[in-house]
Parts: structure tokens; C-alpha cells; sequence
């Protein structure tokens, strides 16, 4: 049950007339019931909203690739109709890397353009790539830090008379064969940095995807709290497989079969011993751009083919 009947019963409630009259008892019946059926929505909650629409096959292919850039984020996604998104832009000596895939798949504008925070390794190659490729919308959320990528990447956007959208929990950014909302950042500060990161949930037919940027337990048990947390097919790993992502609790909710882990050689302990260890005992099969090259997921909505490996 949604939060909108919710609210709809309640406005019902303040229209039904309080006479004294004939019809008086039995409005007043009425009035129990609904506030019975209230009190029984708000015990129940108010889970994520997904399409459920019977998905018909035929529409094509959607592929999924995470590109194998180091210890940094740069994911690609061609949609069955030819859109295409990148959910950030790894490091600034990257940008190559990014660059082939963005040529394999003949790329000539990218519709959606997203940043989950702005951190060097999720937004360094961005001015170059934005610089080349025409795109639709630049998303990313509203942050209290900035730096020169950022900055950079501010006047390439400026410069083609373009505009930042702000992502946010609750934004919608494509609704037909492809579904794709933002579930996080819910709220306007946060004590860390990588909190900001933009959570995208995306759908195709019966196969669904959960990117997490650099999102650690914090904003995990956000999404717990509010019953924002889908059960997907693919799960991109939070922070790189730091120790302070990817909960027991998360993994349980989100029941993924398949994990990402975006990683390379590095001084932080990524991806944690931890995280792969319980992985494993969930039976979630994992994948390492360190250890696999590019990895790529392709579905017709229907079937979620085994990823293609680099290596």
C-alpha cells in the first residue's frame, strides 16, 4: 500500500461531513473503518514504488559495463532504444579507457551524464568527456566541498550553455521500457563526503541494477530505515568493497545475485577481506575489475546473460 492512499484516506476523512442527522451513525462507522485502515497502512510502512507493468521482450538488448579503471568509478550503460548513460568518470588519466568504450558502443551523445559525488576518481575524466560528447543532463547532487575537477567540469558544462540537475532521492529519470530513480542522497547535509553519493536503482523488464557510488552503511541503513532498499539481480559495491559498506543487513534486503566491485592497486585495503569473505558465504557471485578487466552485463528483460570478462 502506498503512501499516497495513505494520504488520499485522509483527506477523505476531513470531507465526510459530521451532521447529526439520520445518516449520522453510520458516517460514523465509516469514519472507524478508515482510521482503522490507516492504522494498518502505517504499521505496513512505505516501500519503494517499482513499475509492475507485465514486461513484453523483443525491445532489444540493455548492457551494462564497468569499465575497468582502477581504484575509481566509471560505469556505461547503452539502453535498447540508443540512449546512453555514465555514472561518473574515474580518474583524469582514465579517460582513455573510457573513451574505447564509449567508441565500441558509437556513442555520439550521452543522455544522461551522472556524477555521484565529486571526488577525483568518480569525476576526473568528466571535463575531457564532456568536452567531446554532446549530453542531454549533467546530474550530481548538491554538495559542501568542491574542487578543481568540479570546477572544470563546472565551465565545460558552462560553456555548451548547459545546466547542473541536482540528483536527489525521489527523482525519476527515465519511466518507459528502462526505469531508472535516484533513491539517495535523501537529505541536504551529510558529516562525510561519500554519504552525497548518488544511489541509482535502474529496471529493465525483470532485471534490475543498484549503483552505489561511494554510499557506505550510513546512508545503507538510511535506505534501510525507509524500506528504499530493492531487491535487484546486480549490485555495484559501495566504496570500492571498503569495510564500511555493503552490511549484512543491505545484502539481505537487496538480495543481489551478482556483486561489483569497482578496485585496483591501491593504499586503502580495497576491496575489505571482510566484504569478499561474506560475499562468498551469501553465495553472491563477485566480480573484480582488478582481477577481470571491463565487465559487462547484457539483458533482453527477460534473461540476465553471465557477464562478459575482459580477462
Amino acid at each position: 500500500m502506498s503512501c499516497k492512499l495513505n494520504c488520499d484516506l485522509e483527506e477523505l476523512i476531513v470531507r465526510i461531513p459530521n451532521k447529526e442527522n439520520k445518516q449520522g451513525k453510520f458516517m460514523k462507522k465509516i469514519k472507524i473503518l478508515i482510521a482503522i485502515l490507516l492504522i494498518a497502512i502505517s504499521f505496513t510502512g512505505c516501500r519503494l514504488e517499482l513499475p509492475t507493468d507485465e514486461f513484453v521482450g523483443g525491445k532489444g538488448l540493455l548492457s551494462v559495463v564497468f569499465i575497468d579503471t582502477g581504484n575509481s568509478d566509471s560505469i556505461f550503460i547503452d539502453f535498447p532504444d540508443g540512449r546512453k548513460m555514465l555514472i561518473d568518470a574515474a580518474d583524469v588519466n582514465d579517460k582513455n579507457k573510457i573513451f574505447d568504450v564509449l567508441r565500441e558502443y558509437k556513442t555520439e551523445k550521452i543522455n544522461y551524464a551522472i556524477n555521484t559525488h565529486p571526488h577525483s576518481d568518480h569525476i576526473g575524466s568528466y571535463p575531457e568527456i564532456l568536452k567531446t560528447y554532446d549530453f542531454d543532463k549533467f546530474y550530481m547532487p548538491k554538495v559542501e566541498f568542491d574542487n578543481d575537477f568540479l570546477n572544470e567540469t563546472a565551465q565545460v558544462i558552462n560553456s555548451k550553455n548547459k545546466l547542473f540537475t541536482r540528483g536527489k532521492a525521489g527523482m525519476v529519470l527515465s519511466n518507459d521500457d528502462v526505469y531508472a530513480e535516484i533513491l539517495s542522497p535523501m537529505y541536504d547535509h551529510y558529516g562525510e563526503e561519500n554519504d552525497y553519493s548518488i544511489v541509482l536503482y535502474l529496471k529493465y523488464g525483470e532485471v534490475s541494477f543498484l549503483f552505489t557510488g561511494d554510499a557506505e552503511n550510513k546512508i545503507e541503513n538510511d535506505l534501510l530505515n525507509k524500506n528504499k532498499v530493492p531487491e535487484v539481480d546486480v549490485l555495484k559495491v559501495g566504496h570500492h568493497g571498503s569495510k564500511g559498506s555493503s552490511s549484512k543487513n543491505f545484502l539481505n534486503a537487496a538480495k543481489p545475485r551478482y556483486a561489483v566491485i569497482t578496485t585496483g592497486k591501491n593504499s586503502y585495503g580495497h576491496p575489505d577481506k571482510k566484504v569478499t569473505s561474506m560475499l562468498n558465504a551469501m553465495g553472491i557471485k563477485t566480480y573484480r575489475t582488478d582481477l577481470s578487466g571491463n565487465i559487462t552485463f547484457t539483458t533482453d528483460g527477460k534473461t540476465l546473460n553471465p557477464p562478459e570478462t575482459e580477462r
